[in-house]
């Protein structure tokens, strides 16, 4: 497994209550261990990592040579070394002038100048205003690293991690990685942290992946924060404690960790590790749901819809507009309840032919309880109207398909008629709202 794949878990949370909306869903804690490029800038000291190993002095020796090309009239002229500045480039990048930002940042490679090698490596690491050159970027990398330069040093493991440029070799992204995590980089502590714990290039250790991640999370890193949440909660590498693991969801929300996000609002919406409140719970799934998560959008219409939270007014307009949102993103329960808005005209006019629609895609989309309801629905409508709806549900279902082509495999036909007639006239339907 590489450091980008994901491992799930899963916070289980209360069903729905009699004769109310399910307030909770089951959701998905996921674990998005996703490693960050460092961006063009420079530090103002350096350090020189330690040589460990015989491949690590193989590796200078091949960046000295490296240098003797690279370091031809300008290298012994102190004149050009004391006039270069490295700023000019790095205002020409800001400005999206690439050609003279690579010809100042190539000036200052060949004089040796290591914020100018890494920035030179970025460019070509990203293809920015240049065609993209793995192996340049990484020998660029590698002399800026030497120097201490600490973005250089998490870059140059990170292409090491992802084998761009050369051989993916855990062992030394690794080494590559902890240079820069020992030098204070988040990222750095963030990439040593993931590879104890899923034990790429070491054996697996939870517990030093823990200490990593604190390093990078006293940080602000947002993305260890979460982990640290999923790890307490899920006892990997420490006992469980949810107040713990809710405190680190907490930071990471804020910092803008959509599963964060989630997974805050769920633990304070059944009183995890935590005192109940729904309006914390709406406030988070709020969050989430503003930055696109499906799920949020479908959990804050739950909110929103029924009566029993005592702390958040009950609010039919709220509940059909993230119901909505959810529901055009292909949610199934968010289209189940959107249905029974339109067909019970809570907050909006009763819609019979929107109602059915809704509940029809609903089913297509997996939710089995539409097929009772479509059932309920057809004795109040004439065959126009159904006609009507079904004519509605099929420009929906064509319209997504080609935004989600992939959808066609995840969704089924319509149900026969036989099929809604054999639900039963008399079955009831379970409350929901």
């Amino acid at each position: 497994m590489t450091t980008e794949q994901a491992l799930s878990t899963r916070i289980q949370a209360p069903g729905a209550a009699p004769g109310g909306v399910s307030q909770f869903a089951s959701a998905n804690v996921v674990w998005r261990p996703v490693l960050r490029r460092a961006t063009i800038g420079g530090m103002n000291t350096f350090k020189c990592p330690i040589i460990s190993t015989i491949k690590q002095l193989l590796q200078l020796l091949r960046v000295l040579l490296l240098t003797l090309l690279l370091v031809p009239a300008f290298a012994h002229s102190q004149d050009n070394r004391q006039n270069y500045d490295v700023e000019i480039g790095l205002r020409a990048f800001e400005t999206r002038d690439y050609p003279a930002a690579f010809e100042n940042f190539t000036q200052g490679a060949m004089l040796g100048h290591a914020l100018a090698q890494f920035n030179l490596g970025l460019m070509y690491h990203q293809g920015i205003g240049i065609e993209q050159d793995f192996e340049h970027a990484m020998q660029l990398y590698a002399l800026s690293a030497q120097q201490g330069v600490t973005q250089a040093q998490f870059n140059l493991g990170l292409m090491y991690d992802r084998g761009e440029g050369v051989a993916q070799d855990y062992r030394e992204a690794y080494y590559w990685y902890l240079q820069a995590a020992e030098n204070g980089s988040a990222d750095g502590q963030y990439a040593v942290g993931t590879m104890n714990f899923y034990g790429q290039g070491m054996r697996e250790n939870l517990p030093e992946a823990m200490r990593w991640y604190q390093e990078s999370a006293r940080q602000g890193h947002r993305d260890s924060q979460y982990n640290l949440g999923v790890m307490h909660m899920s006892g990997l590498g420490t006992e469980p404690n949810p107040t713990v693991a809710l405190t680190w969801f907490s930071m990471a929300a804020d910092n803008g960790s959509v599963d964060a996000q989630y997974n805050a609002a769920l633990m304070y919406a059944s009183g995890r590790g935590t005192e109940r409140s729904m309006a914390k719970a709406r406030d988070y799934f709020e969050m989430a749901a503003g930055l696109g998560l499906r799920d949020a959008q479908t959990q804050l219409g739950m909110i929103y819809a029924s009566a029993e939270n005592t702390d958040v007014p009950r609010d039919f307009e709220q509940a059909r507009y993230w119901f909505s949102r959810s529901a055009h993103r292909g949610d199934s329960t968010a289209q189940f309840f959107l249905g029974r808005i339109y067909a019970d005209g809570l907050g909006t006019e009763q819609d019979l032919a929107t109602a059915h629609m809704w509940y029809e895609i609903s089913y297509r989309f997996g939710y089995e309880q539409a097929v009772r309801a479509m059932n309920r629905l057809r004795g109040q409508m004439n065959p126009l109207l159904l006609n009507q709806s079904q004519l509605m549900g099929l420009r929906w279902m064509t319209q997504y398909a080609i935004r989600n082509p992939s959808s066609l495999r995840q969704t089924r036909n319509a149900p026969e008629d036989s099929a809604i007639e054999s639900s039963g006239q008399n079955v009831p339907i379970s409350p929901v709202i």
